[in-house]
């Protein structure tokens, strides 16, 4: 036995689980991602479903205790799923649900950006079982939107939101992001208000990260990426959470902000230490056990690489990473992940789950005090959570009580 295989151990079958569908296609890169993208004509829709659906079938046992699977969400992101054939999600929808003896109703999410959804590509996602979708609007100046390489502009977005209502799709995620280049706080504020007229269901508000690899990296590198400083685009942040709950949005998670009842199933899966199994180039998986530890295991992120291994072991790729993690270390991302929604962390099945409350060591429960006193955390009997400005510190946080700084 391979004591780093991620299928070995006894899984712990109260998590609920769900599936993340990596489509790696774009019709062009933006100079800001980091994901695994390829711009590859024609896409080859049908070769790529036969791949995902043979390794679903291979590895949903993995996920399968004495009983099926709570499978809760299916989630197709990428890249830009939106423009993979619907009858080809449609399929990979059928088996996944198969495969995990789902017959109840689940949040089955598409990623799609504005110019590529049309009535008839709408309608074509809804047949095939979607019913959430999430559109990479971004902002709603045509100039910033040339300027971080999208390939929309604003007519499309509104064009691409009548065609998900009239499909009768009545769960609509909108991506906005803030932190770009020559964006103004004024170019924010009319960002916010133009996307809370057009009514989503839920909003992922978001600063723009620049990441090494990429040709925003090497302008700002060469200093020629003219940004918003830090202070503005925390300002940002802080105007999108009172604007967005002024208009009946909670802010439930550091960057997500949902209607009433409208809370994505799929990300709070990650928040709160369920289940996930990712198929396709890329997807992330992670496989809880019963001893409170668990496998984290990634899939190849070249599209050839993943396709050649899938095919040599009948559907089921080599992981190209996998990463036992101990108690501690899911300790450790439980709370840090914990922090970043509303609720916090709840001390008490914190401490079933992970056995001990995590305030118990008089260290972790001194740098709590420092970040009370910082302004950035609430202690609670019951609860920890970050304050508004906490959720700018989010990280420093929960490296502080890890450490015990």
């Amino acid at each position: 036995m391979n004591p780093a295989d991620p299928a070995n151990g006894i899984l712990d079958t109260t998590r609920p689980l769900g599936v993340y569908i990596h489509f790696p296609f774009c019709r062009a890169r933006c100079p800001y991602c980091d994901f695994a993208t390829a711009v590859r004509a024609p896409i080859p829709h049908d070769d790529y479903a036969a791949a995902v659906t043979a390794e679903l079938s291979a590895r949903v046992g993995w996920f399968r205790g004495e009983r099926a699977p709570d499978l809760r969400s299916i989630y197709f992101g990428g890249g830009t799923p939106g423009l993979w054939r619907p009858q080809a999600i449609g399929r990979v929808i059928e088996t996944t649900r198969r495969s995990c003896d789902a017959t109840g109703p689940l949040e089955i999410t598409v990623e799609a950006n504005p110019s590529e959804v049309t009535a008839e590509s709408a309608a074509g996602l809804r047949s095939a079982g979607v019913n959430r979708v999430s559109l990479g609007m971004q902002a709603f100046q045509d100039p910033l939107l040339a300027a971080i390489g999208r390939q929309h502009n604003v007519d499309a977005i509104v064009a691409a939101v009548r065609a998900v209502r009239a499909a009768g799709i009545d769960n609509l995620c909108a991506d906005l992001m803030f932190g770009l280049p020559g964006q103004t706080m004024d170019d924010w504020r009319r960002s916010l208000d133009a996307l809370v007229a057009l009514a989503p269901e839920h909003i992922t508000a978001y600063a723009l990260t620049i990441e090494r690899g990429t040709p925003f990296g090497a302008l700002e590198r060469a200093g020629r990426l003219q940004r918003p400083d830090d202070e503005t685009v925390a300002a940002m942040y802080v105007t999108a959470h009172e604007v967005l709950q002024a208009a009946d949005f909670e802010h439930y998670e550091i960057s997500s902000y949902a209607r009433p009842g409208r809370r994505a199933v799929h990300n709070t899966l990650y928040w709160t230490g369920g289940a996930y199994l990712g198929v396709g180039a890329s997807a992330s998986s992670f496989r809880p056990l019963a001893d409170g530890t668990g496998w984290r295991f990634a899939n190849p992120r070249g599209l050839t690489t993943y396709l050649r291994s899938a095919a040599a072991h009948q559907g089921n790729p080599l992981p190209a990473k996998v990463e036992r993690r101990t108690s501690e270390d899911l300790e450790n991302e439980g709370l840090w992940l914990g922090l970043r929604t509303c609720d916090g962390v709840d001390r008490a099945a914190h401490a079933r789950r992970y056995r001990r409350d995590p305030l118990a060591s008089s260290t972790r429960a001194a740098a709590a005090q420092k970040c009370v006193d910082a302004g950035w955390l609430l202690v609670e009997p019951d609860h920890l959570h970050l304050t508004v400005a906490g959720f700018l510190f989010a990280d420093e946080v929960s490296s502080r009580l890890w450490l015990g700084e």
